[in-house]
């Protein structure tokens, strides 16, 4: 599974200690064009609060696009964010539009979503968790478009990606807002002292 998440987004191979499992991933972005807002209280620099020697900054990029640099065990990781909301919660979608490696074929890039539930005094993000995900399609296949790729030879060597376009993509995050074990707890992070 590690190579999963080291190929499916490098910026949150460091976040991923949040994570039980997997993470999960979209095809299609979370936000749609006009969702994205700028949010100025994400710029600067943070630290992991469980693990000071984490770090994160935030930098304006282009138009409402945040550039997300995770410094985590020595590997400098970067990518995109784009902070947006859904019925009043807030949301980052992360992704890495280019690769440091010339891999061929080059890999598709992906979307990971987290919830900001809180911004001040420390930044508070939980992320879908992949276990609730897996068990739900496994119960009801038809939950949300997806597809289920083997990565190895065990049969828990699978990974499932989100196939649905953002906007089916938005309807399941809004009816799964308050859904028990939908979110797992998160990543806190602090202003860098």
């Amino acid at each position: 599974m590690k190579n999963m998440k080291e190929l499916t987004l490098p910026l949150l191979s460091a976040a991923a200690v949040i994570l039980a499992g997997c993470v999960t991933t979209s095809v299609y972005p979370f936000y749609g064009e006009n969702d994205a807002v700028f949010e100025p209280a994400l710029i600067g620099h943070w630290t992991k609060v469980q693990h000071p020697e984490e770090r994160w900054t935030f930098e304006r990029d282009s138009g409402d696009c945040y550039r997300v640099t995770c410094v985590s065990e020595g590997k400098t990781n970067t990518g995109q964010g784009h902070f947006f909301k859904l019925k009043g919660q807030s949301f980052l979608d992360f992704s890495t539009p280019t690769w440091k490696e010339d891999i061929q074929p080059q890999p598709v890039p992906s979307h990971i979503l987290v919830s900001v539930t809180q911004i001040a005094p420390t930044m508070k993000m939980a992320d879908l968790s992949y276990e609730w995900l897996g068990q739900l399609l496994a119960t009801n296949p038809a939950a949300i478009r997806h597809l289920v790729i083997k990565t190895g030879d065990n049969p828990e060597d699978r990974r499932i990606v989100l196939t649905a376009d953002t906007a089916e993509l938005q309807r399941f995050v809004i009816r799964h807002l308050k859904t028990e074990g939908a979110w797992n707890e998160g990543l806190e992070l602090q202003p860098a002292k």
